[in-house]
């Protein structure tokens, strides 16, 4: 990106001063846009609120059940081996006082 040889230094700055304002107006824009986009976003979540709480609720519910599904399953293994395991004895008991 050098200039060529018999280029005027001036128009060299002014290209270089022209080229710096134009990316400078290009992020300015760019901010706006953002700006813009995230303010025009907020009558959109408030219209959808509604939805988005029934999808959290629903995730958090799906959750839950999955936790419950797998201390389910756990109780279950865990009866189904102390079925088979001949050290455990079925039965009442009560507890005594060594007194």
């Amino acid at each position: 990106m050098t200039p060529q040889p018999g280029a005027n230094p001036f128009m060299v700055v002014l290209s270089w001063l022209l080229l710096g304002i134009m990316l400078l107006v290009a992020l300015g824009l760019g901010l706006i846009f953002l700006l813009v986009g995230w303010i025009l976003l907020l009558p959109v979540l408030w219209r959808k609120r509604r939805q988005i709480k029934q999808m959290w609720q629903f995730n958090k519910a799906a959750q839950q059940a999955q936790r419950d599904a797998r201390e389910r399953h756990e109780r279950q293994r865990e009866q189904r081996d102390n079925q088979n395991d001949s050290s455990v004895i079925d039965g009442e008991y009560s507890v005594k006082n060594d007194d």
